[in-house]
């Protein structure tokens, strides 16, 4: 949702038009699979009872966007009806096209736009060394048919190279792209008096936790985790946050003393909002987290065995090199979508 409201806005201020392409994919699982027992049935039905929903939030952020159509189409045909609306049509970002994501969807191809000269990506990732090896030779000809084409990672750029020959550029991801006051302008401030770690993982890590508590313990702070199990509502030591949207995201990043996260995006946004923060590397987000983490000169806050010695971000020399990947970033877009 932060990607496509920050590619939203970029889009807006360079002063075009700008709608979503309301497509729900029916090759898309959205429900989690989940084995149903006594003990879940009881869970889900006290999550209900004493755990707010960040569904409302969702909602609330995506009605501020210009959806197109208002109701979300779900077939190739829907789509293939609405494209010669548009002057151009961009694909973007995060892992549109990885296929354990989209359930070899080439509509995030934009298979379903028969002009070349629509078609654009930006910050697209495969989230994997390779293509969708079942539709390579398709996916190698959609790719040739893109006007422009841009990755948000080296491995990305080094796919498309090896199915198609050409060169696609490397951009930011969005939540980089925009003025950290954009960020600022749609958050929702985090209502917590006391002062806080935020630890925020896609994917669990046991040791990451542990180190967020021992910097907390150290400092004096609290621990506070963006979700949690149903008991730690009730545990007086825990500190979830429940209901979590996109603006409520942003308020815990900027008001957390420090971030620890193998997210990529609790990265991205830690940055943007100019917070301290140390970040894990995990198996299968190394590649944009490297290129983030060089790019920028932050290396020193990748933790391996043990948290790297403390030592605050100097965010004028991050400005600078941010500065240098936005001139290049927005001259893509500006091209892309005025030639």
């Amino acid at each position: 949702m932060l990607q496509m409201g920050a590619l939203y806005h970029a889009v807006h201020e360079l002063g075009h038009d700008v709608k979503i392409v309301n497509y729900v994919s029916s090759k898309v699982n959205h429900q989690q699979k989940q084995a149903v027992t006594p003990k879940s049935i009881l869970i889900k039905a006290l999550s209900r009872m004493f755990l707010k929903s960040s569904k409302s939030s969702y909602r609330d952020f995506e009605s501020k966007l210009n959806m197109f159509p208002e109701q979300p189409t779900c077939s190739e045909e829907g789509l293939e009806s609405i494209a010669a609306y548009f002057d151009r049509i961009i694909v973007g970002s995060d892992q549109v096209w990885n296929p354990d994501v989209t359930g070899h969807d080439l509509n995030f191809y934009l298979k379903f736009c028969k002009d070349g000269r629509q078609k654009v990506s930006y910050a697209a990732s495969f989230g994997y060394a390779h293509a969708d090896r079942e539709h390579d030779v398709e996916i190698a000809d959609l790719l040739n048919d893109f006007a422009y084409l841009s990755v948000r990672e080296q491995e990305g750029q080094d796919v498309i190279e090896k199915l198609t020959g050409r060169k696609a550029t490397l951009v930011l991801d969005p939540t980089l792209l925009v003025h950290p006051d954009y960020l600022r302008s749609i958050m929702e401030p985090a209502k917590r008096e006391k002062r806080y770690v935020l630890f925020f993982c896609i994917k669990p890590s046991p040791k990451l936790y542990y180190q967020a508590q021992a910097y907390a313990d150290e400092h004096g702070y609290e621990l506070v985790t963006i979700g949690g199990r149903m008991r730690d509502h009730f545990n007086p030591t825990k500190h979830p946050e429940y209901g979590v949207g996109p603006k409520e995201f942003l308020g815990l990043v900027d008001k957390a003393e420090c971030v620890f996260t193998n997210s990529f995006h609790g990265t991205a946004i830690s940055v943007a909002l100019h917070r301290d923060f140390y970040v894990e590397y995990s198996s299968d987000t190394n590649s944009r987290l490297i290129n983030l983490t060089q790019i920028l000169q932050l290396q020193e806050r990748v933790i391996g065995k043990e948290v790297p010695k403390e030592k605050g971000i100097n965010y004028d020399k991050v400005e600078h090199l941010l500065s240098v990947q936005r001139e290049i970033s927005m001259k893509y877009l500006k091209v892309a979508l005025s030639e």
